[in-house]
């Protein structure tokens, strides 16, 4: 059986290249490429199960990854000091100084072992050795209208930190990043971008990752979203998949916000192979990682609703992590009753069968506070009602609590 082989190099490399492919056993050349664009359309039109490609077209994850959706293998011609970062995308590379006789054997050998998912190419990847311990993962997520996502995310991260121990805060909410400016960081930067382009690249470490990071304290690091929603193409799924690990080896405990799941989004196959990852990519590669799931709800008839149906259809879902936290967030008699509390468990207890709740009530006078002085809880109103029950999701989370008398912010 002859394996078809895409070949996309320039100058002399290219013809000696051809030859030795087409003078080996059960490999051909199908076609030529000249760019990018015209190696991904022949890999999806089902025409080559290996691609040959030269490291001046500057091939990144993304690229590996969509190639490996066609069911076609990505091999890398490129210097001998970027064996390993290629290596770390997923593709076989080889040096250009060891020959074509090296480069067809390469050839051979991603023919003889097509990856068809890109988990395997992960897998296949060169591990790499932690500098440290890797941290825990948690990902505050929820129903659509905004139940307090941001709220919750921030005042966790912030309390763990003020519990001593290293916290990054993760803005990975495409539709509508809020941490940045919550927190009165209001650079026009979006650091998850360019996280992920350094990812793509496979230069990603978590010294790099710090460079992107603002730190709003000693312990307390926060990598920001998307200023515009419109720019979320910036964020691929195969380029997040690979900021998990350089964040954990960063943090003690990283907290990532993700956006809301559009079930029509999760389409795959046909124009999804051309079009790339959607936004469901991002929350489904964060669940994916994560330790723990915090699910945020909002204690009104509508934002109940909302969170029920949220919490059965997770039960579908593999992705999901088993350990589960439920928050509900602006408890108050207004909207829930004279015994908002109760009101709000039986609900969830009835409906969805969750017996374990934690109640945030609806402390607006210390929220709005911390909101206007883009500050969190901890530093604003340590006393607080709501601010002790952040304390005490970040305690169940991390078996560590924080002090009563929070450190100083200092902002870097």
């Amino acid at each position: 059986m002859s394996h078809g082989v895409l070949v996309a190099l320039t100058g002399d490399l290219e013809q000696a290249t051809v030859a030795g492919v087409d003078a080996a056993r059960d490999l051909v050349v199908v076609r030529r490429c000249a760019d990018m664009a015209e190696l991904v359309a022949a890999a999806l039109a089902g025409l080559g199960s290996v691609a040959v490609v030269d490291a001046g077209f500057e091939p990144d994850r993304s690229l590996v990854a969509r190639l490996a959706q066609a069911g076609t293998s990505t091999v890398v011609v490129c210097e001998s000091d970027d064996l390993q970062r290629y290596g770390s995308m997923g593709a076989a590379a080889v040096a250009a100084d060891e020959g074509v006789a090296a480069i067809v054997a390469a050839v051979g050998a991603a023919a003889a072992a097509v990856p068809t998912s890109i988990a395997e190419i992960a897998a296949e990847a060169e591990p790499t050795e932690p500098e440290r311990p890797p941290g825990g993962l948690v990902v505050v997520w929820g129903p659509a209208g905004a139940p307090g996502r941001t709220t919750v995310a921030i005042n966790l991260a912030a309390e763990i930190a003020a519990a001593g121990q290293r916290a990054l805060l993760i803005d990975a909410d495409l539709w509508g990043a809020a941490i940045a400016p919550s927190l009165g960081l209001l650079e026009e930067s979006a650091g998850i971008a360019a996280a992920v382009r350094a990812a793509d690249q496979g230069t990603l470490e978590p010294t790099s990752l710090l460079r992107l990071c603002a730190q709003v304290n000693e312990n307390l690091l926060v990598l920001p979203g998307l200023p515009r929603s419109s720019r979320w193409r910036e964020v691929s799924g195969a380029g997040i998949d690979a900021v998990w690990a350089p964040a954990r080896r960063l943090a003690d405990w990283v907290v990532v916000e993700a956006g809301v799941w559009v079930p029509d989004d999760d389409r795959v196959g046909g124009f999804d192979a051309v079009l790339g990852a959607r936004r469901n990519a991002v929350t489904a590669s964060a669940m994916a990682e994560a330790d723990a799931l915090v699910v945020v709800g909002a204690a009104e008839p509508i934002g109940i609703q909302r969170l029920v149906q949220t919490l059965l259809d997770l039960d579908g879902r593999s992705e999901v992590p088993a350990r589960r936290h439920v928050v509900v967030t602006r408890v108050r008699s207004e909207a829930a009753g004279p015994r908002p509390g109760d009101s709000v468990r039986e609900a969830l207890n009835r409906f969805a069968g969750v017996d374990d709740v934690l109640i945030i009530p609806d402390d607006r006078p210390a929220l709005d506070k911390a909101c206007l002085a883009g500050a969190t809880l901890t530093e604003i109103a340590p006393k607080s009602a709501a601010r002790e029950a952040h304390a005490a999701l970040a305690e169940r989370l991390t078996g560590v609590a924080a002090p009563t008398r929070p450190r100083r912010r200092r902002r870097r």
